[in-house]
């Protein structure tokens, strides 16, 4: 003879009062305890499941809790565990109470006992209960709650839509750059996307790039994975740190970037090509079209006193060293102090297999004597990378001024005009 479960009826102030078999329950639509659970990952998406067709309640319905009716006598959070092992798999990791609160239709009446947990281990789903699901960003699934809110259980779409909210709400939009819309995430984690449709594939490389040598780096780098597809959206885990200040660089600071490039350099092609990153003769012409545009768009704003020196920069730039995975950019923003340490390297959607001197330029032209010092000793930079590296510091300043004309951005030209000078006219004087 199969005993039938027994459930807690619950009265008004979320207090057991008595036990009445399930069926019993659910045919009265007697009030009871259920519990709730939304599991996030590391990167904070939510896990969407898809309800059975047997279920006795919400059958086919997508659902974002997990969670169940509370046996009678059973301990809330016990009851917690229990039903977010059972449904999806989630054990070995703390639930965060998320408070109490009531619901109640012509379906289901019962005190809900709401938490949180993150959880990045294998979902394993009951049969009986779940028939698939996906990880869901917040903005995704408040999107899919706007759109078709009737694909989704009634009861969790009430008892966590103020908290969706906060969390969808929690967004600050940073400083991005010309290729990516960037924002941060409940101060937690960082979601990229790309400006134009054409710059996607660069920010899709980064995703299969980090990943392979996050660990081989002296220095902290992001790991980005794609989120959403349509849009597409990349998140990593925020990198902890500011943007350096050149002048406060230490000695010690250079021995950590002069190791980190040395181990960037060094890495095989393999692993720029696994990563599908822009390869050397896509660099070439690249660079080909770079200074076309260089000697049509900038050097008519230039004096005429200063024209010959700019072309003699511009010529030399078709000279560069053999071509290794190199960040592309790395310049102040994008070098992360923490604790008065240099700690991490981020804003990787220039990484391409170009000239190394690229990424010494700034290193070595930017910042100051001790750390600059440092630097050429750590890494081994030949007098020719240095050549070459302050060659490519002085056409930084040409960018800005190419991009800013490119842009239509007229009443922005004066200021990138003069520092093109500024850097022409220094690097004239070192050569």
């Amino acid at each position: 003879m199969v005993v039938e479960e027994q459930v807690g009826v619950y009265d008004a102030d979320g207090h057991e009062v008595a036990a009445v078999p399930r069926s019993r329950m659910r045919a009265e639509n007697l009030r009871h305890g259920a519990t709730a659970v939304v599991v996030r990952d590391g990167l904070g998406r939510v896990y969407v499941h898809r309800r059975t067709t047997t279920k006795d309640v919400y059958p086919g319905l997508l659902d974002f809790a997990a969670g169940g009716v509370l046996q009678a006598g059973e301990n809330p959070h016990d009851g917690a565990v229990r039903e977010a092992a059972e449904e999806l798999g989630v054990h070995g990791v703390p639930l965060v109470a998320a408070g109490e609160a009531d619901y109640a239709d012509r379906h289901s009446r019962y005190r809900a006992f709401r938490y949180t947990t993150t959880y990045d281990g294998p979902i394993r789903w009951q049969p009986e209960e779940v028939s698939g699901g996906d990880w869901f960003t917040v903005g995704a699934l408040c999107r899919l709650l706007e759109h078709t809110p009737d694909d989704v259980v009634p009861d969790s779409r009430a008892l966590w839509a103020a908290q969706l909210a906060a969390w969808n709400d929690d967004r600050v939009e940073l400083g991005g750059g010309w290729d990516s819309h960037t924002c941060l995430v409940e101060g937690r984690w960082v979601d990229r996307s790309p400006r134009h449709d054409d710059l996607a594939p660069w920010l899709l490389a980064e995703t299969r790039l980090l990943p392979t040598i996050v660990g081989r780096l002296p220095l902290e780098v992001p790991v980005p994975v794609v989120v959403e597809h349509d849009p597409l959206v990349v998140r990593h885990r925020l990198v902890e740190g500011s943007a350096c200040d050149p002048s406060a660089l230490t000695p010690e600071d250079g021995r950590e970037v002069g190791r980190f490039l040395r181990v960037l350099h060094d890495l095989p092609g393999s692993v720029a090509a696994a990563a599908a990153l822009r390869s050397g003769g896509d660099d070439r012409q690249a660079r080909d079209e770079l200074v076309s545009a260089l000697r049509s768009v900038v050097l008519p704003l230039l004096p005429p006193s200063l024209l010959s020196v700019a072309e003699r920069l511009i010529a030399e730039a078709t000279t560069v060293g053999a071509p290794r995975l190199c960040h592309g950019d790395l310049v102040r923003e994008h070098l992360l102090v923490r604790a008065g340490r240099v700690s991490g390297v981020i804003d990787w959607g220039d990484a391409r297999v170009t000239d190394p001197a690229v990424d010494l330029a700034w290193a070595l032209n930017g910042t100051n004597g001790p750390f600059m010092l440092q630097v050429i000793r750590t890494y081994g930079v030949t007098p020719d990378e240095a050549t070459r590296a302050a060659r490519w510091f002085a056409l930084v300043p040409w960018h800005a001024l190419l991009r800013a004309v490119t842009l239509g951005v007229d009443d922005a030209r004066d200021d990138p005009v003069r520092e093109v000078i500024v850097a022409l006219q220094r690097w004239n004087a070192l050569t």
